[in-house]
C-alpha cells in the first residue's frame, strides 16, 4: 500500500484558482436571459468552457456548474467583482 500523498506548497497554492457566481442583471452587455455567471476567484474574469461564456438562466444553474469545477460556490455582487478586478 502506498501512503504517498501529494502535498502542494504555499507558493504553489497561490495559484490555485476556485470560482464565484454573479448575478448579473442590470450590468451592461449582459444577457438578460442568463443573468447568473460563473467568475475566477481570482481576477473576476468570466470562466469559459468549450468557448462558452458560462452563464445560466437560474441560481442553482450556476452553482452547479462552479461545484462541477470544484469551486466554492460563493456568491458576490458587483462591488466585490470589480475588486477581483483591481478596479474598485
Amino acid at each position: 500500500m502506498n501512503n504517498n500523498i501529494n502535498k502542494i506548497d504555499d507558493s504553489e497554492l497561490e495559484n490555485v484558482s476556485g470560482g464565484v457566481i454573479f448575478n448579473s442583471t442590470g450590468i451592461s452587455g449582459a444577457d438578460p436571459s442568463k443573468p447568473w455567471e460563473v467568475l475566477d476567484d481570482k481576477n473576476g474574469n468570466n470562466i469559459y468552457e468549450n468557448g462558452q461564456k458560462l452563464c445560466f438562466a437560474s441560481r442553482q444553474e450556476a452553482l452547479d456548474a462552479a461545484a462541477r469545477y470544484g469551486m466554492n460556490r460563493m456568491e458576490v455582487n458587483w462591488n466585490q467583482v470589480l475588486q477581483m478586478r483591481g478596479q474598485a
